[in-house]
C-alpha cells in the first residue's frame, strides 16, 4: 500500500513534460487497443451481413431462373395446345397424325446431341375425361387415366392452364419415358450429419409439369388436356445456369466460388456442388438442422453449412407442388474460404495500420511535449499585451510546432476587438441606407401617383373632345393616339407600382390572363424584345386562381427574360392558356431558342443550376419560380430538344377546385 503511494506522489512530481508524454502513452494504447478491437468486430459483422445479404440476393435469382424454366415448358405446351392441326387431329380422332410431337422430346444421351432447353422429357394428351390418348415418348401405351395427377384434374375441372413441381413414382415417370430410368434412378449417399433416410435409392422422381386445355377454336369445345413435363433428377441446366448467371463460373484456389443445387426432399437430385472425386455430388442427403427448418417447417434457412467437402454461406428456400406442399428444396451457396481469407487479410491490416499509427501518436506526443510549455510562455505574454489595451499585437503563426490554431484563435479575438466599434459604424450605415431606400420606394409610389392624376385628366378630356369631334374630321386620329398612348403610360405606371410593391403573401382570386398582360407589358418594350414577336393564344373566361399576384408576375418576368435571353437573335415567344384536367388552369410559355440538353434538362430547377455564361446568372430564377409555384399548389415543367426551343408548362388549381378540396377535407 505505501509503495503505491510513493508511486502515486512520483507521478506528480514529474515535471509536466514527462507527465504530458506520459498521459499520451496511455491515452494512445488505449485508443488502439479500443480501435482494433471495434474494428474486428466491425469487420466480422459486416463481412457475414454483406455475405449473407449477397447469398440471399443470389437465391432470388436462383428462383427467377428456375421459375423461367417452369413458364417456357408452360409456353411450350401452350403454343402446342393452340396449334389448329392439333384441334382438327383430335376432331377427326387421327392420333396417328400426332406423331409430329416427337420433335419436342429430347433424344436419348448418346443418340444426337441436343442443345434446345426447352424441349420436353415427356409429352401427353388426354381426352376431356382424363384417359390418354397418345404417350409422345411411348405411344404404345395409352388408354389408361391420369385424373389422380393433380394438374390435370385442375385443368379438366377449371379449364385453365396450370404449371407446378410434382412427385411422380419411378414406374409413372417410365410408363411416360422409358429412356429416361437412368435419370430418374439415383442412389442415395449417407453421411453422419445427414438426416436419417430409410431409402437407398429414390421411388420417385422430380417433374416440372405444365398442363393446357385443348380447346376447339370454331366450337369452343373442350376437348382434352396437353401434358409436358422435364425430368430434374441428373438434369443440371437449371443448376448450371444459376451458377453462369449469378457466378459467372468465379473460382477460388481451384473451387467453384459459388454452387447451387435442387433437392427431392432431402437428396440431391441436380448440382454442381463436386466431391473429393470431382464428381456431381447427386444423391447425398441434407443436415438434420437444414432438413428441420425448410422441409418440416417450409422456412428459409441462411447460414452456415459444411457441403460435402467444404464451408459454404447458403441459402435454402423450399420447392411447393400445385398443393403448397414442400417437395424440394431450391439451394445456392458462396463458398466462405475467400470472404474468410479476406477477413483475415482486413484484419492484419487494420492491426498493422493500428501499430504504425500508435507509434506515429506517441512521436508526436513527444514532440508537443518539448514545445508546449514554450507556447504557454508565449501566450502568457500576449495576453499581458492585449489586457494592457494594445489592440495591435499580433502572434506570428508558428506551423512548425502545431500551435498555429491557438495563434490564430488569439489573433482572431484581437482582431475582433479592434473591429468591434468598425462593425457598429457599418451596421449604422446600412440602417442609413436601408431608411434612404425605403424613402426613395414611398417618394417613387408618391410620383407614380401623381403622374396618374393628369394621365387621368389628360384620358379624359381628350376623350370628351373625341366624343365632340365629328367622324370625319382630320384631327380625330391624332385625338385617338393621344388616348392610346396615355392609357398605354397608366398600364406602365400601374404596373411598375404593382411590381415594386412588397409582396404581402395574400391569397386572392386572380383572372391568370390579366397577370399575364401585366407581366409582358413590363418587358415588352425592352431592347432585348425587339426582335422577338410575341403571340398571344389566351382562352378567354378562364376561372380564377389563388394566388399572390406579386409573386405569380415575378414567375412569369422570369420565365419571359429567359425566353429573350434564349433567343437573342431573334424569334418568337408564344404564351397558351387553357383549361387543365380537374378544373385546372394550363400555362404555356414557348420560345424558339436553341432548346435544352437533356443531361441539363433534368437539373435546371436546381438551385445555382444555370447553363448561362459566367456572369449571365445565378442559377436561383427558375428554383425561385419552382418554390413559388409549389407554393400555389401547381405544378412546373419543361420540355425541350436541341435546336426546337423550349416551352415551360405550368398547372394551377382553380379557385373553385381549391375550395371544393377546403371544403372535403373539413368534411
Amino acid at each position: 500500500m505505501e509503495k503505491d503511494r510513493r508511486r502515486i506522489r512520483r507521478f506528480f512530481n514529474l515535471d509536466l513534460q514527462s507527465r504530458l508524454a506520459l498521459g499520451f502513452l496511455i491515452a494512445t494504447c488505449l485508443t488502439g487497443l479500443f480501435a482494433t478491437v471495434v474494428s474486428i468486430w466491425t469487420i466480422n459483422r459486416s463481412t457475414i451481413a454483406e455475405l449473407q445479404n449477397r447469398v440471399r440476393m443470389d437465391t432470388n435469382t436462383a428462383k427467377l431462373i428456375y421459375n423461367n424454366k417452369l413458364q417456357r415448358i408452360l409456353s411450350l405446351v401452350e403454343f402446342t395446345a393452340q396449334r389448329c392441326d392439333l384441334q382438327k387431329l383430335i376432331t377427326q380422332n387421327d392420333i396417328a397424325g400426332l406423331v409430329y410431337f416427337k420433335r419436342l422430346i429430347r433424344p436419348e444421351p448418346g443418340v444426337q446431341p441436343c442443345n434446345d432447353p426447352a424441349l420436353l422429357d415427356m409429352l401427353t394428351l388426354v381426352d376431356d375425361r382424363g384417359t390418354v390418348l397418345y404417350r409422345t415418348a411411348n405411344p404404345g401405351i395409352k388408354g389408361d387415366s391420369l385424373l389422380d395427377n393433380p394438374l390435370v384434374k385442375q385443368t379438366i375441372e377449371k379449364k385453365t392452364a396450370v404449371c407446378s413441381t410434382e412427385l411422380l413414382s419411378i414406374e409413372e415417370i417410365l410408363k411416360e419415358n422409358p429412356t429416361l430410368l437412368n435419370r430418374a434412378t439415383i442412389d442415395i449417399v449417407k453421411t453422419p450429419f445427414s438426416v436419417d433416410i430409410t431409402e437407398t435409392r429414390l421411388s420417385k422422381g422430380m417433374v416440372m409439369e405444365a398442363t393446357y386445355p385443348v380447346i376447339d377454336r370454331n366450337t369452343n369445345e373442350f376437348l382434352g388436356v396437353l401434358i409436358g413435363g422435364v425430368l430434374l433428377n441428373n438434369d443440371n441446366e437449371i443448376v448450371d445456369q444459376i451458377k453462369d448467371t449469378v457466378y459467372h463460373d468465379e473460382k477460388y484456389k481451384g473451387q467453384d466460388i459459388g454452387v447451387a443445387t435442387i433437392f427431392q426432399g432431402g437428396v440431391r437430385i441436380s448440382t454442381n456442388v463436386m466431391t473429393e472425386s470431382n464428381q456431381r455430388a447427386i444423391g447425398t442427403i441434407l443436415s438434420k438442422e437444414v432438413y428441420q427448418r425448410v422441409i418440416v417447417e417450409e422456412k428459409d434457412w441462411v447460414g452456415r453449412a459444411f457441403v460435402v467437402k467444404d464451408w459454404y454461406i447458403t441459402t435454402y428456400t423450399p420447392i411447393f407442388n400445385v398443393n403448397r406442399k414442400t417437395i424440394g428444396v431450391l439451394y445456392t451457396g458462396i463458398l466462405e474460404a475467400k470472404y474468410r481469407d479476406i477477413q483475415k487479410n482486413l484484419i492484419w491490416i487494420n492491426l498493422g495500420v493500428t501499430t504504425f499509427g500508435m507509434l506515429i501518436a506517441f512521436g508526436i506526443s513527444l514532440y508537443l511535449g518539448n514545445t508546449i510549455i514554450k507556447r504557454i510562455r508565449i501566450l502568457k505574454k500576449a495576453t499581458d499585451a492585449v489586457a494592457a489595451g494594445d489592440l495591435n499585437y499580433k502572434l506570428s503563426p508558428d506551423t512548425i510546432s502545431g500551435f498555429a490554431m491557438l495563434d490564430e484563435a488569439f489573433n482572431h479575438m484581437a482582431n475582433s476587438l479592434k473591429e468591434h466599434n468598425n462593425q457598429l459604424q457599418k451596421i449604422h450605415e446600412k440602417l442609413v441606407r436601408t431608411e434612404k431606400i425605403t424613402a426613395l420606394g414611398e417618394m417613387a409610389s408618391g410620383v407614380a401617383h401623381e403622374i396618374n392624376n393628369p394621365l387621368g385628366g389628360i384620358l379624359l378630356y381628350s376623350n370628351l373632345i373625341l366624343e365632340d369631334m365629328p367622324e370625319n374630321s382630320p384631327m380625330r386620329e391624332n385625338v385617338e393616339k393621344i388616348i392610346y398612348q396615355t392609357n398605354r403610360c397608366k398600364e406602365i405606371v400601374q404596373g411598375l407600382l404593382d411590381f415594386a410593391r412588397t409582396p404581402t403573401g395574400d391569397m386572392v382570386p386572380l383572372q391568370i390572363n390579366q397577370v399575364i398582360h401585366t407581366s409582358i407589358s413590363l418587358v415588352k418594350d425592352q431592347s432585348m424584345f425587339h426582335n422577338i414577336e410575341i403571340v398571344f393564344n389566351l382562352t378567354d373566361h378562364l376561372p380564377d386562381v389563388l394566388g399572390d399576384r406579386s409573386r405569380l408576375e415575378e414567375v412569369f418576368l422570369n420565365l419571359f427574360i429567359n425566353a429573350a435571353d434564349a433567343m437573342e437573335n431573334g424569334g418568337k415567344l408564344t404564351i397558351v392558356t387553357e383549361k387543365g384536367e380537374n378544373e385546372s388552369i394550363r400555362i404555356a410559355i414557348a420560345d424558339t431558342g436553341p432548346g435544352i440538353s437533356e443531361e441539363h434538362l433534368d437539373h435546371i430547377f436546381e438551385p445555382f443550376y444555370t447553363t448561362k455564361e459566367s456572369g449571365h446568372g445565378t442559377g436561383l430564377g427558375l428554383s425561385i419560380a419552382y418554390g413559388i409555384i409549389r407554393k400555389h399548389n401547381g405544378t412546373i415543367d419543361a420540355e425541350s430538344k436541341l435546336g426546337e426551343g423550349t416551352i415551360f408548362i405550368i398547372t394551377l388549381p382553380s379557385h373553385s377546385d381549391r375550395k371544393s378540396q377546403a371544403g372535403g377535407e373539413s368534411a
